[in-house]
Parts: C-alpha cells; sequence; structure tokens
C-alpha cells in the first residue's frame, strides 16, 4: 500500500516505540492535505492528484528557485549589504486564537522555502557557523506530538547541547493553521529556533501545506481579457489565488507545475500532477566556486547536507572542515569576505520535485484570472518592484496605483469577479507579520 514518507526519508524515531503511530498519522495527514485540495478545485479540473488514489509514473520532475528572498532583493536592488542584513532581521507573527488580544511569536523574513542562523561566539563578532534550513515546522510539530524527548534530543544534536526540554514548550495556546497548539506542547517559535539558532522553517508562508496548496491551484489554467492563456511565470502568479508573487519561490512552483500538466505547445498531451513522495522543499545545492579562501582558490568540503540526502537536503551547514588550518572569517563568498549568512543563500538553489501519470484527463478550460497586482503608478519597470497582490475585486486606485498587468483583468473586472465567486478558496490569505528589531514589514 501506498504511503506518504517523512521529508527525505528521514527515520528519526528509528527503534523507538513511537516510530510505527508517528508514520501511521503523517502518512494520513499528507494524504487529507492532498484530498483537501483535490476537493477544492474546480469540477472541470482535477489535474491534481495524490498517490494514495493513483501511482504516478513519470521519472521526478524538479522545479527550482533561488534561497534569496527575491522580495528583499527587489527592496535592495543597489546594496547587498543592505539586504543581506534585511533578511538577518527577525519579525513578528500573531498567533493568538482570541482577536482580542494578541501573542506575538518570533519568526524571521526568509521566506523562499529556506531559513539560515549564522553562529557567533561574541554579539557581531566572526561568524563560526552557518546552519540552514527547508525543513517544515508541521512535520517537527508532529514528531513533538508523538516523542517530545526525541525533539529534545535532536534539537542538542543540531542545535546546543545546552536545549532544555521546558524552553521548547508553549507558555500558552497559539494558533498555527487551523488548528490549536496547547500550552506545554511543542512550540515552534522556541528560542532555540530563533533567537538562539534554528531547525526548521518559521516563516508562516513556509509550510508543507502552502506547498500542497499551491501546486493543487497551480494546475488551473488561466486567460487573460484577450483571450490569451497566461504562461509568463510573474503574470501567471498574479492571476492566479496561490501564494506570492513577489517571491522567487512561488511563481516558479506555480508556473511549473501548470506547464508540467498542460504544456504549453499544440497538441502536447496533458498530464495529471503531483508531488513527489517524500512530499517536501529541498536544499538541492550550492552553486560551484562559492566558498574560496582569500586568494580565490575554490574551497570543498566546507558545505554539507547534514539532514537528509544530496538533491533532497533538509539541513545544510557551513563550516570548516576537522582539518581546516582556519575557520569561517577567513573565507571569501563570490569575492566577499564572509560577513552574512544571505551571502551564502545567495548562492543556493532549492528544489521540489513532482511526478506525472496520464489519467486520461482532458485538457481544462482557461479561467479567467481570479487575482491582479498592483504597483505605484510612477514606476516604470513592474519587474524590478514588489507588487500587491489582490482579488479582482479590489481594482487598483486610479490616482495613486496601476495595474502591474493590465491585461490580466482588463478595463472592466466585472466578469471576473463573478467568475471568482464561483471558484473555490478564491481568497489569499495575509500573513500579518510585522516589524522586529528592524525588519520589514511582510504581508
Amino acid at each position: 500500500m501506498f504511503k506518504y514518507a517523512p521529508p527525505a526519508d528521514v527515520d528519526d524515531l528509528a527503534g523507538r516505540p513511537s516510530r510505527a503511530a508517528f508514520l501511521d498519522d503523517w502518512h494520513a495527514a499528507i494524504a487529507a492535505n492532498f484530498a483537501d485540495e483535490i476537493a477544492n478545485l474546480p469540477p472541470n479540473n482535477k489535474l491534481f492528484f495524490s498517490e494514495v488514489a493513483t501511482p504516478a509514473t513519470s521519472a521526478d520532475a524538479p522545479i527550482s528557485w533561488n534561497a534569496f528572498p527575491l522580495s528583499i532583493t527587489r527592496d535592495n536592488p543597489i546594496d547587498p549589504v543592505a539586504r543581506w542584513d534585511a533578511a538577518d532581521r527577525l519579525a513578528n507573527v500573531d498567533r493568538s486564537p482570541d482577536k482580542n488580544y494578541k501573542i506575538p511569536m518570533p519568526c524571521r523574513v526568509q521566506d523562499e522555502y529556506c531559513e539560515w542562523f549564522a553562529y557567533r561566539q561574541t554579539l557581531n563578532g566572526p561568524i563560526t557557523r552557518i546552519v540552514f534550513t527547508a525543513e517544515a515546522p508541521e512535520y517537527w510539530i508532529a514528531l513533538a506530538g508523538h516523542d517530545f524527548d526525541r525533539v529534545v534530543e535532536l534539537y542538542r544534536q543540531n542545535v546546543s547541547p545546552s536545549v532544555q526540554p521546558d524552553e521548547l514548550e508553549l507558555q500558552q495556546d497559539i494558533v498555527f493553521g487551523d488548528r490549536v497548539l496547547k500550552a506545554g506542547t511543542y512550540n515552534p517559535y522556541n528560542e532555540w529556533n530563533t533567537t538562539k539558532g534554528l531547525i526548521h522553517l518559521t516563516h508562516p508562508a513556509n509550510t508543507l501545506g502552502a506547498e500542497i496548496n499551491l501546486a493543487a491551484r497551480a494546475t488551473i489554467p488561466r486567460r487573460d481579457a484577450n483571450g490569451n492563456r497566461v504562461t509568463d511565470v510573474r503574470r501567471f502568479a498574479c492571476a492566479s489565488n496561490f501564494g506570492d508573487p513577489n517571491r522567487s519561490s512561488d511563481p516558479n512552483i506555480g508556473i511549473g507545475v501548470n506547464l508540467t500538466a498542460i504544456p504549453a505547445a499544440a497538441g502536447a498531451q496533458v498530464q495529471s500532477i503531483t508531488l513527489a513522495n517524500p512530499v517536501a522543499l529541498y536544499i538541492d545545492q550550492l552553486a560551484a566556486g562559492t566558498v574560496t579562501d582569500a586568494g580565490g582558490t575554490p574551497l570543498s568540503g566546507w558545505f554539507k547536507i547534514v539532514r537528509g540526502v544530496t538533491g533532497r537536503g533538509l539541513m545544510a551547514v557551513l563550516e570548516p572542515p576537522p582539518a581546516s588550518p582556519f575557520g569561517l572569517d577567513k573565507i571569501h563568498i563570490r569575492g566577499r569576505a564572509l560577513t552574512h549568512g544571505g551571502q551564502v543563500a545567495d548562492r543556493i538553489q532549492m528544489v521540489l520535485y513532482g511526478k506525472t501519470a496520464n489519467l486520461g484527463e482532458h485538457t481544462p478550460p482557461l479561467q479567467r484570472c481570479i487575482m491582479h497586482c498592483c504597483c505605484a503608478t510612477a514606476i516604470p519597470d513592474v519587474g524590478k518592484v514588489n507588487l500587491d497582490h489582490n482579488p479582482v475585486a479590489d481594482i487598483c486606485d486610479p490616482v495613486t496605483s496601476k495595474d502591474a498587468f493590465p491585461e490580466l483583468i482588463g478595463p472592466d473586472a466585472a466578469p471576473a469577479l463573478a467568475a471568482a465567486k464561483n471558484e473555490s478558496g478564491a481568497t489569499v490569505t495575509k500573513l500579518g507579520l510585522t516589524r522586529l528589531a528592524g525588519g520589514r514589514d511582510v504581508q
């Protein structure tokens, strides 16, 4: 029987009595997530499928993007140090289960399904170690629910031997997705995963649920106001009700899924598509020649996957090999001395894997654009700025803003609005991040 495996097939509970129940529950949770997303697709488009129902037949199809937040790069196009600084600042996300008060939780603004933490022996001192993670918070919440003691062990192995169990526990109930995490259970925003280190993702958009949602909705082909299919990567993200068009990940994943399932070439065979098991976002590779000594000679063995495997990395570390006569304070990244984790993230490729099968589905009809993007009227090149992603009902302010891609919904958005009301799940959730320690606002 088909069974969804943990990300990268990690076996954190090998030999422990909690293992069997955890693996069963993990499979059930992922399968249910797939089923919900499939059920919410339009009735004339069921190209997204789960291997619980039918097996995929193709080889893995990689879809890749860059690990450094593209939105931060657009905000700081000239000064790389400014964008590396911006990426290192924390934000807060409200996780209160009660609208009458807020429970701010610290999180990173690194929103490309890759987050990092630079370890230093002294405040503002040289970096001694950088850890990068692509691990979903859902996995760690589930793992802690079955074996909290093992989670403590893994924190001590991967973050610090000083981690104490009570430091990983919630002090009050919080909301996470559509569930409430109770006081006394695992806290995904604990200090060892935010201000003092990291082990899994914290940005509210960096979840497995978001990945599955994005892939499912991306199978809906869109047409602009002129009836032409939308195949440009950012226009498609603006036109669709998934993710954030300002990221590198979401638009590339979306168009990759869409064009794999429904190729743009005339007469091409439509394919049903799914996310390859194990379902996860992965660290793929660091660009060759990224790490060098001061003289520019490439250094090998400094960047390595420590959880997962090559091509399916969950956690990677940049640190000196055991025999190295010098530390990170002496290395260069693309000709510059290492001062920020973002320098390395700029050179990391992320990846997810899709798989296809010919399940006899017909080519689905093109759907009207359900979303669009606005920007300031004075901006000449919309490709270089971050955009506001809005439902078609929210027309751009005619005085201060303009439609970034006016052809998507045309001058009369009423028909698109009517279509939007009939399409399931036609909303984009605002993430509600607020600044902490000088970080940029993110929504």
